[in-house]
């Protein structure tokens, strides 16, 4: 059995959702997903006949994951503790996370810990380290875990557009923005979430505004105007449908833009990570437009919303370049992984290596 633990967000989720509905179209093996509470409902009405425990459970003994065959995590830099208990012996050990590690004249010392700090990571807690890429890596990362980069992960769509528009109450031919805070759930809540949600509320533009769900739901007073979208199985599918996605910095959403080509106008950063994809974002569209700034007025927030509706096709364009079958790669190597030791680890990696698109060597 393959044990897989997930974060609390769906920035985390939906990758684990794609991973796994991959693996099961090529390997029967069972999987156990170790996740928190909150995310069992959710994560039950997209992977029906999945053991699905509490991640405390994982957290109070490490030393319980031994008995697995594979253990993928995606982002938990407690599995250190299993990974030290170990003692050379047990299964793999991958971690999937996803943010550039190159650090440049561009960084600021805040980004610059950022970086650091996920290559410290996958150095306590992985053996194998699939580090997710919008294009080529500026550089392959000295490790003492194998690096293995791959592309985004993105989710099947089976909702067409109209079928999105039909659930929230829109005619099939209207346009809509799509507005996206993410979980909103603990610590890592978006801190200028109310901040923008106000500012959303008194625009003045033609588009339709749809909120997006959250896990924990969303407690704000919008005005009736705009459509308060229920919490998707899969929102891509969500995002697919829209015509501009404004959110939080995030990787989940970030993937999701990209694979359906969808523009984003990201927030302002409130931690470093968040700083970290905002700039990557901006790498990849070529411009500096497709991040608000602190405290935007009403009328220019009005003015870049209909400036990057008429870029849609730049930001196809731009997006288009991004290879997407990251999840197949992570399926593929969860098979060749599951079962093997530390000692078969360095020859099935050579394997593995050729199922990336980006040069490692």
């Amino acid at each position: 059995m393959i044990h897989y633990i997930v974060g609390k967000n769906l920035g985390h989720l939906n990758p684990c959702v794609a991973n796994i509905s991959k693996f099961r179209n090529i390997s029967s093996e069972e999987v156990k997903i170790f996740a928190y509470s909150h995310t069992h409902e959710w994560l039950k009405s997209n992977l029906t006949d999945t053991e699905i425990h509490d991640a405390v459970h994982f957290r109070k003994g490490a030393d319980q994951l031994l008995n697995a065959d594979l253990l993928i995590h995606d982002w938990r830099d407690e599995v250190k503790e299993t990974k030290n208990q170990r003692k050379g012996q047990g299964p793999i050990i991958g971690g999937i996370y996803h943010s550039d590690l190159s650090v440049s004249d561009d960084d600021t010392d805040w980004t610059t810990k950022f970086k650091q700090q996920i290559r410290a990571v996958s150095q306590r807690s992985t053996d194998i380290f699939f580090h997710i890429n919008l294009t080529q890596p500026k550089e392959i990362p000295e490790l003492t875990t194998l690096y293995m980069p791959i592309p985004i992960i993105a989710r099947d769509i089976n909702m067409q557009q109209a079928q999105v528009k039909s659930r929230l109450g829109i005619p099939a031919d209207e346009p809509f923005i799509l507005v996206q805070m993410g979980g909103g759930i603990g610590k890592f809540r978006y801190r200028y979430m109310d901040e923008w949600y106000e500012k959303i509320n008194q625009l003045e533009i033609q588009y339709r505004i749809v909120v997006a769900g959250q896990l924990g739901g969303v407690n704000f007073p919008f005005n009736p105007k705009i459509v308060q979208a229920p919490l998707f199985e899969n929102g891509r599918e969500l995002v697919n449908a829209a015509d501009l996605v404004i959110s939080k910095p995030g990787m989940g959403i970030l993937m999701d833009c990209i694979s359906t080509g969808t523009p984003l106008l990201s927030l302002p950063a409130d931690t470093k990570e968040r700083e970290v994809k905002n700039m990557m974002l901006k790498e990849l569209a070529g411009e500096e437009s497709c991040v608000a700034e602190h405290d935007m007025p009403l009328l220019e927030l009005a003015a870049r919303i209909k400036q990057m509706i008429s870029q849609k096709d730049h930001y196809n364009q731009a997006f288009s370049k991004v290879p997407q079958n990251g999840a197949e790669i992570v399926a593929q190597s969860m098979k060749m992984l599951s079962g093997k030791t530390l000692v078969d680890l360095p020859d099935i990696y050579e394997q593995i290596l050729k199922l990336t698109p980006f040069r490692v060597k």
